[in-house]
Parts: structure tokens; C-alpha cells; sequence
């Protein structure tokens, strides 16, 4: 089993709850990157987004705070911990339609969801996990139409070694391409 576990994702693909869930499945401690950078103050300052980190300033802190048998978990997992320092990753992954459902939910300004449906559209936090860890690494989930006991489920079978979640078959620019919204989640005005 691994013991020193990553999970990232675009926002609003189920990152906490697994993590959650995860930790109480196993009783590794969760530490989470977007709380530890506002209670460390590891903040340059704002944007039109929400805050921005400073990620050099995270890594220290986080390097101080794990050791073995955790779960760090945020969309800036590959930005703030060595390689070295995790077993696995797991990067969660949704369906755009879905996700962009769950941001306009929680009250994400239009532009916000845009930039986030982009980034899982274009496997953002996939590729980063996967240049920062090594391919070896990554494990991909596919939340859009999972419970979050399904998801568990699927984590600790990676977790494991029970099975290989590859996410190779994940196609959404393909899938948006297919339906004719490519100007719909990528307008010019957006750029």
C-alpha cells in the first residue's frame, strides 16, 4: 500500500471529498494546500480569480509538516512537493458539462468557470501531475457521474495496487470539439 498520497484535479471534481474520505478509510492525516495557504499567510496577493499563492513559500511549509502516511491534496499538488516525497497520485477528472454545472453552483463568476472548464478540458492538472510525478505516478479518476463512495472505492484499489486508473481513454477536448462548443467554452472575449 502506498502511504504518502496526492491527489489533484481541477476545482469542483470531488478533491476534498475524497480526501475526506480517503483519510478515514485509512487514517492518513489530510493536508490541505488551499487551507494551509491562507492559515500560513502564504499569499503574494489577489487577483480577479481569489487569492494567489505563493508556492515557493508553500513548499517550506509543507515540507516541514508531512512525513509519512498522508494525503495532500489541492489543484496545486505539483507545485509544492517533490516527486520524491509521494507514493501516488491521483488526479480526479470530470466530464466539462458537468463540471461546469457544479461551479456555476457554487457561485463562480463566469469567467472563473470559463478558465476552469478550460483547464479540465484541455487536462491541465492531468499533464502538470504527469510532468511534475512521472506517467508511473499518476492514477486518473473519472468523477462526472460517480458517488463519492465510488470514487473511494477506486482510490484505494490504486492505493493498493488492486488496478491501474491510466485516464488515457479521457478525451474532452475531443467530446467538446464533437458538440460544436469550442467557441462556447474558449471565446475570444475570454482571451
Amino acid at each position: 500500500m502506498f502511504n504518502r498520497i496526492g491527489i489533484t484535479g481541477t476545482p469542483a471534481t470531488g478533491k476534498k471529498t475524497l480526501a475526506k474520505n480517503l483519510s478515514k478509510a485509512t487514517g492518513f492525516k489530510v493536508f490541505n494546500i488551499n487551507r494551509i495557504c491562507v492559515l500560513e499567510g502564504a499569499i503574494i496577493g489577489r487577483d480577479a480569480y481569489g487569492i494567489v499563492a505563493d508556492v515557493n513559500k508553500l513548499k517550506k511549509i509543507i515540507s516541514k509538516k508531512i512525513s509519512k502516511n498522508f494525503i495532500l491534496v489541492g489543484h496545486l499538488l505539483p507545485h509544492v512537493i517533490s516527486s520524491k516525497k509521494v507514493d501516488i497520485v491521483i488526479v480526479l477528472r470530470c466530464n466539462p458539462y458537468v463540471l461546469e454545472e457544479r461551479l456555476r453552483k457554487r457561485g463562480y463568476p463566469e469567467k472563473k468557470v470559463l478558465m476552469n472548464v478550460g483547464a479540465e478540458i484541455l487536462a491541465n492538472c492531468y499533464f502538470e501531475a504527469c510532468k511534475k510525478f512521472g506517467i508511473e505516478k499518476i492514477h486518473v479518476i473519472e468523477t462526472s457521474l460517480k458517488s463519492p463512495k465510488e470514487v473511494l472505492l477506486d482510490a484505494l484499489d490504486a492505493i493498493n495496487g488492486k488496478r491501474r486508473f491510466t485516464g488515457l481513454e479521457i478525451d474532452w477536448l475531443q467530446l467538446v470539439a464533437d458538440r460544436g462548443d469550442l467557441s462556447r467554452f474558449f471565446p475570444d472575449s475570454y482571451y
